[in-house]
């Protein structure tokens, strides 16, 4: 029930006009490729209920280690993330000092395993995610993704996911716009 469900809503998402021919596979494999693409037309759900005590900009963070988050591109994602905010970050171990860095973030996150469309191995993909922003010990904010109801955003990448709860926790910190024209560089925030 819950795949016919799934197509429908892909089907009723489909822009423009789907032809038909006279066999069967090359319909459903036409189907299938416009519903994918209309899948990855779906962003990743907004962050639940994120919660900011703090608006002022921030400049540099220290990401303390969780082993349990089984992503291999979880930290690079939420760094690249950061980045887009023009906070630098490094990265720290679980149990130790982040030594001179009075901001830092902690992170958990939920994986689940599964197979992509017309693939045989399975993947790891992000299911749930929660980031705590804190300064000297305070909490400065926390927010959470979890994937959508119907997983319309399970193959999105961890950044993807990610990105709206930085977003949410960084206000002060509106998003940098690069500049790829010419002389390159970075545009205004």
């Amino acid at each position: 029930m819950r795949t016919i469900i799934i197509a429908v809503l892909l089907v009723s998402s489909l822009q423009g006009c789907v032809v038909t021919s006279t066999s069967a596979l090359v319909d459903a494999a036409s189907l299938v490729g416009y519903a994918a693409s209309g899948v990855k037309s779906i962003a990743p759900n907004a962050p639940v209920n994120p919660i900011v005590y703090s608006k002022e900009a921030i400049r540099e963070v220290c990401i303390e280690w969780n082993g349990a988050v089984a992503l291999s591109d979880f930290v690079p994602g939420l760094q690249g993330e950061l980045q887009k905010h023009g906070v630098q970050s490094r990265v720290y171990d679980a149990g130790t000092q982040a030594v001179a860095c009075p901001v830092t973030l902690t992170y958990t996150g939920y994986v689940k395993w599964d197979t992509k469309a017309f693939a045989d191995a399975y993947t790891p993909y992000l299911t749930f995610a929660s980031l705590t922003l804190r300064r000297d010990g305070r909490v400065l904010g926390s927010a959470q993704y979890r994937i959508g109801a119907f997983g319309q955003d399970k193959w999105a990448s961890v950044g993807e996911k990610l990105g709206p709860l930085v977003d949410a926790l960084l206000p002060g910190n509106p998003a940098i716009i690069a500049d790829n024209g010419p002389g390159g560089g970075m545009g205004g925030y």
